[in-house]
């Protein structure tokens, strides 16, 4: 981000609610995109507030809403009101991947939580293999249940 003009700074501030105190989230007032995300001056009201009171965002990075990921009664979606947002203090860059982990919304959250497999087995560093597929994600599976159909297989090709 480029230097901020007076005009423009205030035109911010006066969208953003900070009556909750310094810890609270401050709710973006103006306008929002499709996704539920503060918008102003053509970005993202978060990455604006973000690149305002820390440091420019690397290519390839998102913003994460710490504030979120914290918060188990949040529906998530596009109603959810963390993605209004702007306190510099709840904000965090990381990769997309990371931040697709980091939301208890999602599938590769709900299924990087699990410790067991569908059959039982622990999934440890032995008993895990990654499977590649395609666009270079990985597919985690049980070594376990792997050497079980293996067995199946060469009895029935046996046979």
């Amino acid at each position: 981000m480029t230097e901020v003009h007076p005009l423009r700074l205030r035109a911010f501030i006066a969208q953003v609610d900070t009556t909750g105190g310094i810890d609270a989230c401050w709710i973006w007032r103006g306008p929002t995109d499709t996704g539920g995300y503060g918008a102003f001056a053509g970005t993202g009201a978060h990455r604006y507030a973000y690149e305002l009171m820390n440091r420019p965002i690397p290519d390839g990075m998102v913003i994460d809403h710490r504030c979120h990921n914290g918060d188990t009664t949040c529906p998530g979606g596009t109603t959810c009101r963390h993605r209004r947002c702007v306190n510099p203090a709840h904000l965090d860059v990381i990769t997309r991947g990371e931040n697709v982990l980091r939301s208890q919304h999602t599938m590769p959250h709900q299924n990087a939580a699990k410790t067991h497999c569908p059959n039982g087995h622990e999934y440890t560093a032995d008993n895990t293999y990654s499977r590649p597929r395609a666009g270079g994600i990985a597919r985690r599976e049980c070594r376990e249940c792997r050497r079980i159909r293996s067995r199946a297989g060469w009895r029935t090709s046996a046979a």
